[in-house]
């Protein structure tokens, strides 16, 4: 079994307006692994992933990370925040220094004491997502795209334990969207957990290890993302499509069990090769 790095206890939430978002779930977080995290219109996903950083407190039952009990003091939450980084679906509501550079520096500063440490990192991270071009421009007069990418990088360039993404891909082109998956696979190698929320059952299927669904503020289920995939009445109970890869399979090879499906597209051109016919 997997270790958690994050686990959620009892937790329920409701809005001010009487709006019950969460009720009662309970959920770990898989250490070092790619999650996904699924669910239509009201399902509780940001709101989860607002109690995941700390920004919600749980109207009841509580949160660890690494086992100890969330602590919503200021300092705390402040370590808790360097630990987990949350990347908003809205940019705009996230942005908040005068020029790109400054945005990502920000994070850093309040980090680390070592000055040139700090330039390092900045230089770094606008190599990785090629933001060199734009870095003295304010980020509010930048496209949605741009905004996106300027605001991923701020928090990665923290590297917390736990890189939660509200919709990472929306705004951003193929090519784009293609450097940040490629970068938060690199952090992932490299030992960290990340979350991303996302409407894309195929994106979902063929880079999460993990998915987690949600319906009506409860865990519809969770788990390795073959075995979530592979259960199509829970997965048309959410509300989602299946994948296209798993829709193909159990169209032309049935048998398939859960743990023989392909990952992703180029797996399943092997296997139709291999079993339909040999000049595929």
């Amino acid at each position: 079994m997997d270790k958690s790095i994050i686990d959620i206890h009892h937790a329920s939430y409701s809005y001010p307006s009487g709006t019950l978002a969460l009720d009662g779930i309970n959920l770990s977080l898989p250490k070092g692994k790619k999650i996904a995290l699924l669910g239509g219109n009201g399902a509780g996903k940001s709101t989860l992933m607002l109690l995941l950083n700390g920004v919600l407190v749980p109207t009841s039952g509580h949160l660890s990370f690494d086992d100890t009990k969330y602590n919503y003091k200021k300092s705390k939450l402040r370590e808790l925040r360097s630990k987990v980084g949350l990347l908003f679906s809205d940019p705009d509501n996230q942005l908040i220094a005068p020029t790109v550079y400054e945005e990502i520096s920000f994070g850093l500063n309040n980090l680390l004491r070592d000055k040139q440490r700090v330039r390092a990192k900045v230089e770094d991270t606008l190599d990785a997502f090629c933001l060199h071009d734009i870095q003295r421009k304010t980020p509010h007069d930048l496209s949605a795209g741009q905004k996106k990418r300027v605001c991923l990088a701020s928090i990665l360039a923290m590297e917390p334990e736990v890189i939660i993404c509200d919709e990472p891909s929306s705004s951003l082109d193929p090519w784009h969207t293609n450097l940040t998956f490629n970068y938060l696979d690199s952090l992932q190698e490299k030992g960290k957990t990340i979350l991303i929320s996302t409407h894309d059952v195929n994106l979902a299927y063929s880079w999460a290890d993990h998915t987690i669904i949600l319906k009506k503020g409860k865990v519809l289920i969770s788990g390795a993302s073959k075995d979530v995939f592979s259960k199509k009445d829970i997965i048309e109970e959410a509300g989602l499509n299946l994948p296209f890869i798993i829709d193909a399979c159990n169209a032309f090879i049935p048998e398939l069990k859960a743990n023989e499906l392909p990952a992703n597209m180029d797996e399943f051109k092997k296997l139709l090769k291999s079993t339909l016919c040999t000049d595929f």
